[in-house]
């Protein structure tokens, strides 16, 4: 019965703690801060994209502007046949440009891994992307892929690969696999900064021992390299792969989602919905789905870590 009462006791001073206006003995007030922020910055704005994505919030209506709807928007959405085709347009590109940003970034931390001469040098070579802001970069491969000044006709035409100028940006399969190039130009110095980092991590005498034992180089990355770096693999390509999802910085001022709509991922289709149209409820609708796309893919993401580390 004592230590029942004692118990009672000591839960009562721990709220009364917990309530106190003393800083020094609540960490109520140490934590408010951050709630606030977190209230405002973070849940304030996704709660009002979710409201939206209820609502009828066509801005060129105002008869229309607050309308609730339910889950109108969202029926609309998933029948229309453009947002599926966008779907998978915003898959392949978003596979296509980290894939390519991990065997190219694998490869470059692989080379630097070695003692090579100017080593230095070559990695702040590779900063450089990195360092580059995303639209300035954008704004240069633009004028790269330009269709009559472009440096990247001229090589080619110099080296007779081309006999005419070829505009990249205005057909459909050139200007996806642009975009495509020129996010993955941004993205590799990431990539092979976190192979690099993980490469250095392998013991040299691991190696040394396999190669005496007569394994070849090939040999060393499948059997030794690679499952040591699947850990860092694993983590660099889905933060990447979040990142490419959600990619605006580079297909906005390279194509704006064209031509016809060829490299318009959901991204930029939620970008057109609420800025071009003006319609902000269906533009918050497709938020939502790429908020639930990337919170799946996280989950997921989150299994397979917890998974290999149980390993």
């Amino acid at each position: 019965m004592n230590v029942q009462i004692e118990k009672a006791k000591l839960s009562s001073v721990k709220r009364k703690r917990w309530f106190t206006l003393s800083p020094e003995k609540s960490p109520f007030f140490y934590l408010l801060p951050m709630i606030i922020f977190m209230a405002i910055m973070v849940a304030y704005p996704i709660g009002r994209v979710f409201y939206l994505s209820f609502t009828q919030n066509i801005l060129t209506r105002p008869d229309l502007v607050g309308a609730f709807i339910g889950l109108e928007n969202y029926i609309t959405l998933f029948s229309s046949a453009e947002f599926w085709e966008t779907l998978g347009r915003t898959a392949v590109w978003t596979t296509l440009s980290v894939v390519g940003k991990t065997l190219i970034g694998f490869g470059i931390a692989w080379m630097l891994s070695k003692d090579i001469a100017f080593k230095r040098f070559y990695m702040l070579l590779l900063m450089i992307p990195w360092v580059t802001p995303m639209v300035v970069a954008a704004v240069a491969w633009r004028w790269i892929y330009d269709g009559q000044f472009g440096m990247l006709n001229y090589i080619l035409m110099q080296v007779n690969i081309l006999q005419e100028p070829y505009v990249w940006l205005g057909n459909k399969m050139s200007a996806f696999i642009a975009t495509a190039v020129t996010d993955m130009w941004v993205g590799i110095p990431f990539m092979a900064m976190m192979f690099l980092a993980g490469l250095q991590s392998i013991s040299v005498e691991l190696l040394e021992s396999a190669s005496m034992d007569g394994a070849s180089s090939f040999q060393r990355l499948i059997h030794i390299v690679l499952p040591i770096m699947k850990p860092i693999i694993l983590v660099a390509t889905t933060l990447s792969a979040i990142w490419t999802f959600n990619s605006f910085g580079v297909i906005w001022p390279l194509t704006r989602g064209g031509p016809v709509d060829a490299t318009q991922t959901l991204i930029i289709e939620a970008y057109k919905r609420s800025f071009g149209a003006f319609d902000m409820g269906m533009g918050a609708t497709v938020a939502v789905v790429i908020f639930f796309i990337l919170l799946m893919f996280t989950i997921l993401y989150k299994r397979l870590l917890m998974k290999q580390e149980e390993m």
